[in-house]
């Protein structure tokens, strides 16, 4: 009897629960497959991450440019045309970030990524003086060192073999942000064993599988298994180094007596410091920063800044040793510029001077974007470009597969990137440092970074391509299953 009103009751709420998701899915005007009971669409999302993009890149084509999913009772809409972004993407009140941003609280808290309304606009403001030209000139030296650090451990690797670029250019990466955000010199590519690197590697795969797993995404599932307790072991070692790093130069300050901006310029804001000086001394109506918030936002740029332009340099890398051409273009390009040393370090004048070099950067970063997806939520009903939304709706602005519209780009598959001379189609059909109010602070960091990196590659070596293609996954940011492998040779 017991068995049979259990059963009765089980049957009911999945009644329920199945009325209730189709009912709801009617209420958006986009397409999408039917939810079944409880789990929504959750069971089509049961795939390799291998397959994820692909599994999007399906759904668009038989729902349409956008389309609706339910993973639980969350409903998501997928947006894959630029048509869309055109009152969303600009917009001062849809600033706020969907649900896969949550699982990065617990590592980045309130920081500028995962904020929202006056305390991301109020943060945004002070921390943009950051990135300042003059500022970024004092990064110049930083990049370059570690740079020539990455040069010698690739020529021992330039000997034909295939090469995966992903975990080499990873720790050059981590280096460059460590010492220009927190000022400290962590040496991650003599040291990629430390506690601190692995700390970083764990965490971004953990989040990683919250976003793609959906009954991993539920705190009450996740908090029973051992990913809990490895994050929470790696939050430990990251937020303690990052701690330290603000604990001591806040020391520093005060044995120099530095209260104010004013009083740090000759000694912190034009020097390796500039960004974490910004966070000390910085007030927001009146007030100091306190030291969580501080550590949210060195958090949030030290996870931003390393893994978008490790994605960002290693495709690149990969679209040129399978275009001769374009890397003797660079390489031509560079001789007329590094006219009487060829081997010094470029200046900041000079980078900008690396034309070409620039559209090679684009096309890469359209064929493969460095951070494939980004979400929005909304916080009321509203419609938004012909849309209808309702509350609590995650909106996926799918970047990958807007970059490769054949509506956008003739013959999209294509690496051409002299396609970047003349103007787009759409303002928004290229989107890889995002747009709008939540676009990508450290764009001009990325492309400096980028262009030194490259360049000297470029001079250096002989990109030739790897029988391995990338086996594209989208994690946080555009990742490879196997890799992205390329092999070297020495030029001279």
């Amino acid at each position: 009897m017991i068995l049979l009103l259990v059963s009765v009751v089980l049957v009911l709420v999945l009644i329920a629960s199945w009325i209730s998701l189709v009912r709801e899915s009617k209420r958006f005007n986009v397409r999408g497959p039917s939810p079944l009971p409880l789990i929504g669409n959750a069971h089509l999302f049961v795939v390799k991450s291998s397959e994820f993009m692909n599994l999007l890149h399906r759904l668009s084509l038989k729902y349409g440019d956008a389309y609706r999913v339910h993973l639980f009772s969350q409903p998501y809409v997928i947006l894959t045309h630029p048509k869309y972004l055109e009152e969303l993407v600009p917009s001062m009140e849809h600033i706020t970030k969907g649900r896969s941003y949550s699982f990065l609280t617990c590592w980045l808290g309130q920081g500028l990524l995962t904020s929202t309304g006056q305390r991301w606009k109020s943060h945004r403001k002070f921390l943009t003086p950051a990135f300042h030209f003059n500022i970024l000139q004092n990064f110049l030296p930083v990049f370059c060192k570690n740079q020539r650090v990455l040069t010698q451990k690739l020529k021992g690797m330039a000997d034909g073999r295939d090469v995966d670029l992903f975990p080499i250019v990873a720790l050059a990466a981590l280096d460059n942000v460590t010492e220009s955000i927190m000022g400290v010199c962590v040496d991650a590519q003599k040291h990629s064993k430390s506690d601190y690197v692995q700390s970083i590697d764990e965490l971004s795969r953990i989040v990683s599988m919250r976003m793609q797993i959906p009954i991993l995404g539920e705190d009450p599932i996740f908090n029973l298994l051992p990913y809990k307790t490895r994050q929470d072991k790696a939050l430990k070692i990251l937020h303690g180094q990052t701690n330290q790093v603000i604990n001591a130069r806040r020391q520093e300050l005060k044995n120099l007596n530095i209260t104010s901006l004013n009083a740090s310029d000759d000694v912190g804001i034009r020097n390796k410091h500039a960004f974490l000086d910004l966070l000390l001394l910085s007030e927001i109506d009146g007030q100091k920063i306190d030291d969580e918030s501080v550590r949210e936002e060195v958090d949030t740029f030290m996870f931003e800044g390393h893994d978008t332009t490790t994605s960002g340099i290693a495709y690149t890398l990969y679209c040129l040793s399978n275009h001769r051409d374009a890397q003797e273009k660079i390489y031509e390009e560079l001789q007329t510029i590094f006219t009487d040393d060829f081997h010094r370090d470029p200046t900041y004048h000079e980078l900008h001077q690396m034309k070409y070099l620039e559209l090679v950067l684009r096309e890469s970063m359209r064929l493969f974007p460095p951070v494939p997806m980004v979400e929005r939520r909304m916080t009321r009903d509203c419609e938004v470009g012909g849309l209808n939304f309702i509350k609590g709706t995650s909106v996926v602005i799918n970047i990958f597969e807007i970059q490769r519209n054949p509506e956008l780009f003739e013959d999209p598959l294509q690496f051409r990137p002299e396609r970047f001379e003349t103007s787009l189609k759409h303002p928004f059909s290229w989107l890889a440092f995002s747009a709008g109010p939540r676009n990508c602070i450290g764009q001009k960091f990325a492309m400096m970074e980028l262009k030194i990196t490259i360049s000297e590659i470029v001079k250096n070596f002989i990109i030739l391509p790897s029988d391995q293609a990338p086996e594209l996954s989208a994690d946080l940011i555009l990742r490879s299953q196997n890799g992205v492998q390329v092999k070297l040779r020495p030029r001279n």
